[in-house]
C-alpha cells in the first residue's frame, strides 16, 4: 500500500481517463496480486528465491514494462508541450454547448478536459490489462506475500488455509485504499486538468516509473 507503480498508473488513468478505466486497472492489480499470491503458495515464490537467474530475468522483464510506460509518459507530455499553442476561437454559430454529465464524468468518447481528441486513453479492458501488467511483472510481490503473511497466521491453524485467508485480506485492503485514493483523485480532477498540470503529471510519472524501473533492474 506503499507509493508506487500502481499509485502511480492509478493516478494518471483518473486524470488522463475517467474513474471507470482506473477501477478496471485496480482490478487488474489485484487480480495480479491474487495470481501470484496463489503460484507464491504453490511453490513458485520459494523457486524464484532459490534461483537468482530466474528471478533475474523476471526483474529485468518487469524493468522493461516500466521503462516503456516511462516513456510512453514522456511522450504524452512532451506531446502536450507541443499542443499548447492557443486555438482559434470558435465562432458564436458554430458553438455547441454539451451539458455535463450527472456524475461529473467526461460524456462517452469526450476526452477529459486539458486533452485532446485524439488523444485517446485506454480502453476498460486495456486498464485491466494494463494493472494486470503493472502488478503481475513484479515477482517481488509474490515472494513479499509468502514472506510477510505466514507469520501472522493464527496459531492452530493449518498454514494452507491461512496464508490464503490472510492474502485475500491483505489484497481486499489494498483494493480499498486503491478505491478511496481514485476517488480523492476525481475530486481534485477538475483543478488538476488543465494542460499545464497535465503535462507536469505525465512528466513526474515517466520519472517515478523510470525510477523504479532501474531500482527494480538492480533488484533494490
Amino acid at each position: 500500500m506503499t507509493p508506487g507503480p500502481d499509485l502511480v498508473m492509478i493516478t494518471n488513468l483518473v486524470l488522463n481517463g475517467s474513474l471507470r478505466v482506473a477501477t478496471a486497472a485496480a482490478l487488474g492489480m489485484i487480480t495480479a496480486g491474487a495470481v501470484q499470491a496463489g503460484l507464491g503458495a504453490a511453490g513458485l515464490a520459494a523457486l524464484l528465491a532459490a534461483s537468482p537467474g530466474l528471478f533475474a530475468a523476471f526483474r529485468w522483464a518487469g524493468a522493461v514494462v516500466l521503462l516503456g510506460w516511462a516513456v510512453l509518459a514522456l511522450r504524452r507530455a512532451t506531446g502536450r508541450a507541443g499542443a499548447a499553442a492557443p486555438a482559434p476561437a470558435p465562432s458564436p454559430q458554430a458553438t455547441v454547448t454539451v451539458p455535463a454529465h450527472p456524475t461529473g464524468e467526461p460524456h462517452a468518447g469526450s476526452p477529459p478536459p486539458g486533452r485532446g481528441a485524439g488523444d485517446a486513453g485506454p480502453s476498460v479492458r486495456q486498464a485491466f490489462g494494463q494493472g494486470l501488467l503493472c502488478t503481475g511483472s513484479n515477482p517481488k510481490v509474490g515472494i513479499f506475500l509468502m514472506a510477510f503473511l505466514p507469520q501472522f497466521v493464527p496459531a492452530g491453524m493449518a498454514p494452507e488455509i491461512g496464508v490464503p485467508l490472510l492474502a485475500a485480506c491483505y489484497l481486499a485492503l489494498g483494493l480499498l485504499w486503491l478505491l478511496t485514493w481514485m476517488r480523492l483523485v476525481h475530486r481534485l480532477a477538475p483543478h488538476l486538468r488543465s494542460p499545464r498540470v497535465l503535462r507536469i503529471t505525465d512528466g513526474l510519472t515517466a520519472v517515478v516509473f523510470g525510477l523504479f524501473a532501474v531500482r527494480l533492474a538492480l533488484g533494490g
